[in-house]
């Protein structure tokens, strides 16, 4: 009796352990599909990641030709120096950044804003704003409000006036700016006076008559 109990509880510890392995069994084969369906997932992220890295690179190639080649334009229009804009993209804290410099000749390129005068910033900031609109897949009219332009330029607000001309007719841009300085006047296609004569405001055509008087 002893021995035919003792048979018993082998035969059924027995049988747990088998049943036992079979289940592990099947939870290794699950988790095994798991780490294979992981894998190619994670090489799925990682083609896709290289995907967008590549066309992340190309755009900003793309747009740093663009940039560099208008915005160098405009500076060599109104500086008489051999200085190109460059546009360089940097990973910082895990994000793209654009960095903005200038460099004259065999120079060190250096950022505009930390060693040069608001003049050349005046020239920078109008060749963006238009490289900006004319990048933009549904551009808005091609009409520019500009107020007191190139305004930190001084002697050299004459050739300031001509670059943004010769903009205006090489993209088709019509620029309408508020201005006090002579020299941008006289590069206008058409201008405007306005005065006040201490009850209205006149607005004449430059050489013409009165167009419109308001009051104040």
């Amino acid at each position: 009796m002893e021995v035919s109990k003792e048979l018993q509880d082998i035969r059924q510890i027995f049988t747990e352990k088998v049943s036992r392995r079979k289940l592990l069994s099947e939870q290794l084969s699950e988790v095994s599909f798991q780490i294979k369906e992981g894998e190619q997932q994670i090489e799925y992220l990682e083609k896709a990641r290289w995907l967008l890295t590549e066309a992340s690179r190309l755009t900003q190639e793309k747009l740093k030709g663009k940039i560099e080649s208008l915005v160098t334009l405009a500076i060599q229009g109104v500086y008489n120096k051999p200085q190109k804009f460059l546009v360089d993209f940097e990973i910082q804290r895990d994000k793209s950044e654009c960095l903005l410099r200038i460099q004259e000749g065999d120079k060190e390129p250096y950022i505009p804003k930390d060693e040069k005068g608001c003049g050349l910033l005046d020239v920078i900031s109008f060749a963006l704003r238009v490289v900006l609109w004319s990048m933009d897949k549904e551009p808005s009219r091609n009409v520019f409000i500009l107020d007191e332009p190139g305004k930190w330029t001084g002697a050299l607000i004459g050739l300031f006036g001509q670059m943004i001309k010769e903009i205006s007719k090489q993209l088709n841009i019509q620029i309408i700016m508020v201005t006090h300085d002579p020299e941008l006047i006289d590069v206008a296609d058409r201008a405007w006076q306005v005065t006040h004569n201490g009850e209205y405001s006149e607005v004449a055509l430059s050489g013409g008559e009165v167009k419109m008087k308001r009051r104040k």
